[in-house]
């Protein structure tokens, strides 16, 4: 008699909200590695605005960048990016090695034309 009651309240389980009359609902599109990839601004107000200000927004971690493009060229800024510890021993800035070379691209470019 349990087993059978078992059985039966697994069939009633799984029936629930699987009424055919029910439309199929359509799979949300995918969007593609680069739709997902953010870049220059919109990459610096995901992943750095938290710790730097740009025109008085952001944090107050590290340094203010507002005008950083026209102190800093692209290779300092690519190598801080990459490798702030190299730069700056005992900074508190994480390594950003996992941003792919375009984002570093970007994000330079950026940062260059803060000035």
């Amino acid at each position: 008699m349990r087993r059978s009651f078992v059985i039966a309240a697994t069939a009633i389980a799984l029936s629930c909200g699987c009424s055919k009359q029910e439309p199929a609902q359509a799979p949300a599109p995918k969007q593609s590695a680069a739709q997902l990839e953010l870049f220059g601004e919109e990459l610096f107000n995901e992943r750095c605005r938290d710790c730097h200000i740009v025109k008085d927004k952001g944090g107050v971690v590290g340094p203010e960048l507002s005008h950083v493009g026209s102190k800093r060229d692209r290779r300092f800024l690519e190598q801080v990016i990459r490798e702030p510890g190299k730069v700056y021993p005992g900074t508190a800035m994480p390594p950003y090695d996992t941003f792919s070379k375009k984002q570093i691209d970007s994000l330079v470019e950026y940062l260059g034309g803060l000035k």
